[in-house]
């Protein structure tokens, strides 16, 4: 592994104009994308994977056909993602990918299946609502595919909504 772009990543992207030259600088360097989503995808939750996370969310959206061939991938690295620093970009990544019908209508019965269940996964894991927001918004795509998912989406806002934010109460109105 070329630890170039660690290092790349290590130079503090706290900040979102250091993320969005990072982004340029994948830009720049397409070779260093492969890495980029490795790095992302890890459960792996040290600096440089969450780096790498955010980074990834900053060049991926204006590109999202690049996932399309790497999808499985990225399905399988946004389900193990424990850190909440790390939830959160890949949940927006996901719910931009499905929201175009092109993408979403292009999935195979099992990519709608693993994205239910890392959406599902965040929902019950993560404590930020920017994650569970993009989890909820990308289910609502995927109410109709099998009935458990609405039902389940439908039963977790039920049990959440008494006691929750006012950003919450907003995605549910989104959805509803």
């Amino acid at each position: 592994m070329d630890h170039r772009l660690e290092e790349k990543l290590m130079q503090s992207f706290s900040h979102v104009a250091d993320r969005e030259k990072a982004a340029k600088y994948i830009e720049h360097h397409p070779h260093f994308f492969d890495e980029l989503l490795a790095l992302a995808c890890s459960p792996d939750q040290e600096r440089q994977h969450i780096m790498a996370a955010w980074v990834l969310e900053k060049y991926i959206l204006p590109r999202l056909e690049l996932l399309y061939p790497l999808l499985d991938v990225f399905i399988e690295g946004a389900t193990v993602q424990q850190h909440e620093s790390k939830r959160r970009p890949m949940m927006k990544i996901l719910y931009h990918y499905c929201q175009n019908k092109t993408f979403r209508n292009a999935l195979s019965t099992q990519q709608k299946d693993a994205i239910a269940t890392a959406c599902f996964g965040t929902l019950l894991e993560a404590k930020k609502v920017a994650a569970i927001a993009f989890a909820m918004k990308t289910l609502h795509f995927f109410r109709s595919h099998d009935r458990w998912i609405d039902e389940e989406l439908n039963a977790y806002v039920e049990r959440h909504l008494p006691n929750s934010s006012a950003g919450f109460r907003s995605v549910v109105r989104q959805i509803s």
